[in-house]
Formats: C-alpha cells, structure tokens, sequence
C-alpha cells in the first residue's frame, strides 16, 4: 500500500511539475496570459477586479469573429485621446472587421445595416453613439484594421475616440474567468 500512495504522490508531482512548465512556456510566448481588469469600461461582461485568462491560439493566422473579447496594446495609436506612454494592454469587444459600415440608427449600433445583436449576443448591451459615431455619422473600418468597443461605452476609451485599430496590435482572446472581482461602482475613469 505504502509503495502504491508513494507511486501516485510521485505522478501527480510529475504531472504538475509538466503542467507548470507548460504554463510558463505558454506565458512566456505570450500565447496565454492572465489579466486583471483594471476598470469598469467592459461591464457588466468584464468588471473592474475579474481576473481572466486570454488565449492567442485561436487568434494564429485566423481574424477574430464580431462579438470577440479580445485584448491589444496602445502602441502606434495616435491620438490626443490615446495618451499612454508607455503602451498599454486593452480589453474590448471586436465590432467591425476590415470593410464592414458601423452607424447608428436611432440608438441601435448597426454594422452592414443590420442591428449588431445580429453577429452576436448583445443581450444587457447599450452602445452608446459618441465621436466617431455620433448620431448622422458613419465609419467604414479600413483595411488591416478592427473597430472595438467597450460594453460599458458610457465609459470606454474605444474606437470610437481614437479611431480603428491596427490588427498587428492583437494579442489575445478571452478565454475564460478565473476570479469575479467586487461588485460594479461607478467611475470616471475610462479605459
């Protein structure tokens, strides 16, 4: 019996020594990453305080699906509302891929002339039209580029301020929550 638990102890530590490598590799490589949500611009999806996993897997030679939460840096970003110095990592949700007309009709975000919750759930979002998409405005995303947007677009700094983004600034894709942070406040500051 004492040979046996010693026999299981050693593969498990062998398992997990294998597992941890492997997850060190993978951070290292930027193919996986954990993120600690800095604030509120993603709710009530994403909450300031969650701690996710993102993934560049599924990202390697494929374009994100509309609807994808996905994470990119700041970096090449011109724009007086992109002050960041250095570059930083952002979380938002992928809107419109290379050609695709973003507008507003009424209060409803339409991408090609159809609602958004047409591409995917947007069920407890309500985009909000400002700057570039301002009520009578229309955006049409240029090639090599992504237009995202925070859920909370009240308070998101997002395409829509500093314009579309670059798809070489892609990182990764949410994958999954490990941890739920404290309940939603309000805030002022956006990201």
């Amino acid at each position: 019996m004492k040979n046996w638990l010693n026999t299981l102890a050693l593969t498990v530590s062998v398992i997990t020594a294998g597992l941890l490598a492997i997850w060190a590799l993978l951070a290292m490589t930027g193919m996986m990453k954990i993120y600690s949500v800095p604030t509120n611009a993603m709710a009530t999806f994403l909450s300031k305080g969650d701690h996710i996993i993102a993934e560049r897997f599924s990202l390697l030679g494929e374009m994100p699906e509309r609807g994808a939460v996905v994470t990119f840096t700041t970096e090449g970003i011109k724009s007086p509302y992109m002050s960041h110095s250095p570059p930083v990592i952002y979380i938002k949700r992928l809107i419109g891929l290379p050609g695709d007309r973003l507008e507003f009709k009424g209060d409803i975000l339409h991408v090609n002339d159809k609602p958004v919750s047409e591409y995917f759930d947007a069920n407890g979002i309500t985009y909000q039209p400002l700057m570039s998409l301002a009520p009578g405005k229309s955006v049409t995303v240029p090639k090599d580029h992504l237009f995202v947007m925070g859920d909370n677009s009240g308070n998101s700094s997002d395409s829509r301020y500093w314009g579309p983004l670059p798809v070489e600034n892609l990182r990764q894709k949410y994958w999954f929550h490990l941890k739920h942070g404290p309940p939603m406040k309000e805030e002022n500051q956006q990201h």
